[in-house]
């Protein structure tokens, strides 16, 4: 059960049912010892031990904003705590960070009291010390493990040199930066080089190098650096939305204050960004000279024919001074270098002060244009849009003048696929293609359509509407809606669905299931969301690390011995917020999973090494920065030995009998809904019941009998799906709306 964290006017709060623990300060918990530094290990040597520890609260609660899919509600609580020790000091192992999650019949709960904490309070924790991604950090036993027992001044921040924390690569220097680990610290005049847009344009970091060229990511984990675009996900937030305006890359920041979270990379193995820091006050970035900004970029027509003109226009502002010049560049040479593109002045448009305008003759169709907008102040501050442009080199803008509308090709392909980012990112577009992956039973429960003329680059997840459901395997459809890119995977938020009548089988796509090339530098990003079939042109599909990770995933390549490199990652048997993968492929890396993050609906296989298959088909995914195979059913693991049971996949509703509420006895109301749903079973029958997003993935469940509340107020307006299992095994669904 939920508590709220009672403050008292004194600022002193008991909170009663604790075991006491030994006591461990904050110092003790994270110091590290040289040598274990040296030798690349920065473990707290508390790891896994459950403690007792005090500390001075270092920023408010209710200004974190940490997304989570694994804990309920979606939001993770966190605090950083300064060691209360007399002497203790920024930089000296003396500050940690609290996770804000317990965990309660193997479900995530948010220690919500970590909301109300303010900075300089002194509060008493218990928990197990823990480490995600090199950061120590202390998971609290239970909802009542967080006692505030008084207060103080609120910790102060200490300049540093940031190459204390990270280098020109910014991989982290472990040896002098772990000690500022949680730390609050200032750094100075320093110049963005990098901006990065993620979550559909909702969030934003941004890299800054200092004048040495060491590289540190200002992050997100707070309010202060959130976009107007994002809505709250902490429910005591001060704001109702995010008010950050995003830096341009060479913009200059006398300083920038914030905690050091570590991200691990470098001697330590991890892929992480170094040590971070993270404002989380409007104060903490303070703005030098910087260069003009280049904002609300618009192309129209969005797809232009080859008899259409191209007019950009872009909003350019200068914070500090005045526009010198502006001017746009483009070329139809695909291989030019960004020098040698023409150039065309930006007028300024009629009745505007900061709205610039220029136009690029029209091409032939099928024909790339790439362009790129350059500003210039009154003191000689150059900027580029995109944001990594250069007078010489650098990244651009481009489009295909297509006659006969955009595809799906269009919208997948970049012209560097190491940033895999669409082109037509958040713009709302149309496109056809047959469906590759469907909702209905025997398939990925997860939507996907391709190109089916299309060898690379041709396909696109779909997911937000509702009428998605309907679509079965073959049939071609035209949809609408908001190009979006999720941490790098690129699908359409859609709006409209409209099936065209036609159908077609599409062919997987042949890729070696041993290719660390295809890896490399994004090699697979041409192949992302198409239909794959992974082969071994000299003999079997073998599976190489049948347990590749905790998260449901094995792997599969020419030889039983093969690294990660050469082997190709597949995804079966888990729902849920991070991953979505089938639950009608019987072979998973664990057995756990046969029941956990969602029911497997085919008899269950463990992977192991001596198992092996002609072929796997399946649709190619990127995740959390690797490339993955997602199998539909049994029938895609091909000449599977042992033999599997075979899928049931049908082309229509005709031959698959899917039960309803009624005929399982079950009910409920109301629909649309605001905060709860009421379910009731035939004769106290018990259930379990689970909520869906629309792409299949499950975002709570709970257990049921007789007459039983669903809360699902902290789900965001729109349509869900409610499903219904017995303690049979049948199970029902149903669409819902929350308001």
């Amino acid at each position: 059960m939920k508590k709220q964290l009672l403050v008292l006017a004194l600022g002193l709060v008991t909170i009663l049912g604790v075991n006491a623990q030994t006591s461990v300060s904050v110092r003790d918990i994270q110091y590290v010892s040289p040598t274990d530094l040296a030798a690349c290990d920065d473990a707290s040597a508390y790891a896994g031990q459950t403690v007792k520890t005090v500390g001075i609260v270092m920023h408010d609660g209710n200004l974190t904003e940490v997304s989570s899919g694994s804990v309920n509600g979606g939001y993770r609580p966190g605090v950083h705590l300064m060691d209360t020790a007399s002497g203790a000091m920024m930089g000296d192992f003396s500050a940690v960070q609290i996770h804000g999650v317990y965990e309660d019949g193997g479900q995530s709960q948010p220690v919500t009291a970590l909301d109300n904490l303010v900075a300089g309070m002194i509060v008493e924790v218990i928990g197990e010390v823990g480490s995600f991604s090199g950061e120590t950090q202390i998971y609290p036993s239970d909802a009542s493990s967080v006692t505030v027992i008084g207060t103080t001044a609120a910790p102060a921040p200490v300049t540093i040199n940031l190459g204390l924390l990270n280098d020109a690569s910014r991989v982290n220097n472990l040896g002098t930066g772990e000690a500022w680990e949680g730390s609050l610290v200032t750094i100075e005049n320093l110049t963005v080089v990098a901006v990065s847009s993620f979550s559909g344009g909702t969030r934003v970091s941004f890299d800054v190098s200092d004048v040495n060229g060491n590289v540190i990511n200002v992050s997100d984990r707070f309010l202060a650096q959130k976009l107007p675009s994002w809505e709250p996900r902490n429910a005591s937030s001060p704001q109702t939305t995010g008010e950050f305006v995003t830096p341009i890359v060479g913009s200059q920041f006398e300083s920038i204050t914030g905690i050091i979270v570590h991200s691990e990379n470098g001697c330590t193995g991890g892929t992480g960004r170094g040590y971070e820091i993270n404002p989380f006050d409007t104060s903490h970035y303070k703005l030098g000279d910087t260069p003009p900004s280049i904002t609300e970029v618009t192309r129209m027509p969005l797809v232009p024919t080859s008899s259409d003109a191209a007019t950009i226009a872009a909003k350019i502002i200068d914070f500090n001074g005045t526009v010198a010049s502006q001017t746009l560049y483009y070329t139809t040479d695909v291989n030019a270098a960004n020098a040698s593109f023409t150039a065309v002045p930006m007028t300024l448009k009629a009745g505007s002060t900061d709205e610039f305008e220029a136009t690029i003759p029209s091409a032939a169709d099928g024909t790339i244009v790439k362009y790129y907008i350059k500003a210039t102040d009154n003191d000689a501050n150059e900027s580029f849009e995109p944001f990594t442009a250069s007078a010489a080199t650098g990244a651009t803008a481009f489009y295909t003048a297509r006659d006969n509308g955009l595809s799906i090709v269009d919208l997948q392909y970049v012209l560097d696929p190491s940033s895999d980012a669409s082109p037509y990112r958040g713009q709302v577009v149309t496109v056809k293609g047959y469906v590759t992956a469907s909702a209905k039973p025997y398939d990925l429960e997860d939507i996907y359509i391709q190109d089916k003329d299309a060898t690379e680059w041709g396909g696109i997840h779909l997911r937000g509407s509702a009428d998605l459901l309907d679509l079965w395997r073959t049939e071609e459809v035209e949809v609408t809606g908001e190009v979006s890119e999720s941490f790098g995977f690129t699908e359409i938020i859609v709006s409209s669905v409209t099936k065209t009548g036609n159908t077609a089988e599409i062919t997987p796509i042949e890729l070696p299931v041993s290719d660390a090339a295809g890896r490399a530098d994004n090699g697979y990003e041409k192949y992302e969301s198409m239909l794959v079939k992974m082969v071994n042109a000299a003999g079997k599909v073998k599976i190489s690390d049948p347990q590749f990770n905790p998260f449901g995933e094995w792997t599969v390549s020419n030889d039983t011995a093969a690294d990660y490199d050469n082997s190709t990652k597949v995804q079966t048997g888990v729902k849920n917020n991070n991953n979505n993968s089938s639950l009608w492929v019987s072979v998973l890396s664990d057995s756990a999973y046969e029941t956990l993050d969602g029911i497997l609906e085919v008899p269950l296989v463990e992977a192991t090494k001596d198992m092996e298959m002609d072929a796997l088909v399946g649709l190619m995914y990127y995740g959390f920065g690797n490339y993955a195979v997602k199998p539909r059913n049994n029938d895609d693991l091909q000449g599977f030995t042992p033999a599997l049971d075979s899928a049931k996949y049908a082309a229509d509703t005709s031959t698959i009998s899917v039960p309803s509420f009624k005929a399982l006895g079950v009910s409920f109301y109301p629909n649309p809904t605001s905060n709860v749903i009421t379910i009731k079973t035939a004769s106290n029958a018990i259930g379990q019941v689970a909520v869906k997003g629309l792409d299949g993935r499950i975002l709570f469940t709970e257990q049921v009998s007789g007459t039983a509340t669903v809360n699902v107020a902290t789900l965001n307006s729109g349509i869900y799906l409610l499903e219904f299992t017995n303690d049979s095994g049948q199970r029902a669904s149903a669409k819902f709306v929350k308001l």
